[in-house]
């Protein structure tokens, strides 16, 4: 509901000239370039509004100015957003597959996870028979630090990355292995990145284990996390050791899929 008063107007100010954005937006993405008086004719908006809006867009690269032909088009940062949003599609069709097969191949509970802003959210999960359901399971949001999928994550950010989530994020314990010490964990992540793969030994829940991967994004940042859970009781230490480089060749053949995807837009 947008408030009333000078404040609620100055909202659905707002709110009016994203939707003009987003349909010039729409406008510009079905054609090949179109003239500032042809674009501001088709979402029936004033020159004026139509350039301003634009010119706007310009500047954050959603769209671009051929000053050769006078033409507006799509630019560049709209491309990552549909590139990323195919990425997600391709996670989905291209990742259950190989999680599927890595289930049959190694006979423990495979999940996939992307970074969220409070933690690492779990969107799929392919499961052996009998195993009961964990914390790790679909639409779950659980805390970077305690999970092998996001240590794999952090490890791969850039140490300002890192620093300004250690100064401001608390490192909750959830068990006696956590680790909340940002020293420790600092230590703990420069060994992930050595040898390719994270695990979580009980860290998050007792009785649990998670071996996990970096999923890369077509500009080779860290865009999810390919991981295999399971039991103590069926997942021993030096099989988590067995997995990780598995996992990691894995993950790699899922990041080129989901490149390959991205480049085929």
């Amino acid at each position: 509901m947008v408030e009333e008063g000078n404040g609620g107007e100055a909202l659905l100010g707002c709110v009016q000239s994203l939707v003009r954005a987003f349909g010039l937006l729409d406008r510009l993405a079905d054609c090949d370039g179109m003239g500032l008086s042809e674009v501001a004719r088709a979402v029936n908006l004033p020159r004026s509004t139509a350039h301003r809006l634009l010119s706007t867009m310009e500047a954050l690269h959603y769209v671009r100015f051929d000053r050769e032909s006078n033409r507006w088009c799509i630019g560049h940062q709209a491309f990552k957003v549909g590139a990323a949003f195919a990425q997600t599609r391709d996670l989905g069709e291209i990742g259950r597959g190989m999680m599927r097969s890595l289930l049959r191949e190694v006979n423990h509970c495979v999940n996939v996870a992307v970074p969220e802003a409070h933690g690492v959210c779990y969107v799929d999960q392919a499961i052996r028979d009998g195993f009961r359901q964990t914390v790790a399971r679909p639409g779950a949001v659980l805390p970077m630090h305690t999970t092998a999928s996001g240590k794999v994550i952090m490890a791969n950010w850039s140490p300002l990355e890192l620093d300004r989530y250690l100064a401001h994020k608390e490192l909750r314990q959830r068990t006696e292995r956590t680790l909340v010490n940002s020293d420790r964990l600092r230590a703990e992540l420069a060994l992930v990145r050595e040898r390719g793969y994270a695990i979580d030994d009980q860290e998050h829940e007792d009785g649990l284990r998670c071996v996990a991967a970096l999923v890369r994004g077509y500009r080779g940042d860290s865009f999810a996390a390919l991981s295999v859970s399971d039991r103590v009781a069926s997942l021993d230490r030096l099989r988590m050791d067995e997995l990780g480089p598995m996992l990691v060749s894995a993950a790699r053949r899922l990041s080129d899929n989901l490149d390959l995807g991205a480049l085929s837009l």
